[in-house]
């Protein structure tokens, strides 16, 4: 009888089951040399349905007689052309077991799973040499378009940067007007040693914020306090009050510090040209 499909093969217990992808073979004597004993490979079908592949066969030394068979169709049937000693010494050898060794001839005779079908080397070597060949012309291919287009790249850009440099100086002007601020000079590139350097490019003359104020008539920032809490005058009043301010040192010291500083620039020569 054909066991449950969830049963799994057990073949030192003695329930053996096999699965087979492949065509499955049984052993047959040649009936056309009956002087010797040959042996033919003959593969195992449904009588139902003819259906060679995909077959479950099982064998229970307990209780089955024969070598019981199911195809994918679901048609169950004893086959009795399967001897069950040749089943049980294919089943113990698929396991890992240790079966008799005068019966492993008949792995020799062709018992059991077909053989898996040749590899074609010659084919998958065609195929890989052709897989090279196009890689290597896809890849000499995209280095002579990254030569062709790397410097037409590069001088597009270059044009980009410089039509754009003065938009770019105006944009960066307004907005530091607009902040309040005074715009930067335009940075000159650093020279590298032992390369050329590279010439200037032509930039927008930004004039200064003093230019922007005469030209629209507005009157020039007044100086504030240095000292907001005395208003530079050295002393906190108020109706009844006179303290001397502790945050800053007052006219006098601040006068004198000026003098200091304009001495030391003296000095050192860096006002030596300026109207005394």
């Amino acid at each position: 009888m054909i066991s449950g499909p969830l049963r799994p093969a057990d073949p030192a217990s003695g329930y053996h089951r096999i699965t087979a992808e492949r065509r499955f073979r049984y052993l047959a004597q040649d009936p056309a040399r009956p002087l010797r004993v040959v042996w033919l490979a003959l593969p195992v079908t449904c009588p139902m349905c003819a259906e060679d592949t995909g077959l479950t066969l099982t064998y229970d030394q307990a209780a089955d007689d024969t070598v019981q068979a199911l195809c994918l169709a679901g048609h169950a049937w004893p086959e009795p052309l399967i001897q069950a000693s040749h089943f049980i010494t294919y089943s113990q050898l698929q396991a890992g077991l240790a079966p008799h060794p005068d019966t492993l001839w008949i792995m020799d005779a062709g018992f059991g799973l077909e053989p898996p079908p040749p590899i074609d080397y010659v084919a998958d070597i065609k195929a890989g040499w052709g897989y090279g060949l196009k890689y290597a012309k896809r890849r000499a291919k995209s280095k002579v378009k990254a030569a062709v287009r790397k410097p037409i790249r590069q001088a597009r850009k270059k044009a980009l940067n410089a039509a754009f440099t003065p938009v770019a100086a105006a944009l960066r002007g307004a907005w530091a007007l607009q902040a309040g601020g005074v715009p930067e000079a335009p940075k000159k590139p650093e020279k590298k040693s032992g390369s050329r350097g590279r010439k200037d490019q032509p930039g927008m003359k930004i004039p200064p914020v003093a230019k922007y104020r005469k030209a629209y008539g507005m009157a020039p920032p007044e100086k504030g306090f240095d000292c907001l809490i005395c208003e530079d005058t050295g002393r906190i009043t108020a109706p009844g009050v006179s303290v001397a301010c502790t945050e800053c040192p007052g006219p006098a010291a601040a006068a004198m510090a000026a003098a200091e500083r304009r001495a030391a620039r003296v000095r050192a020569g860096r006002d030596s040209g300026r109207p005394r």
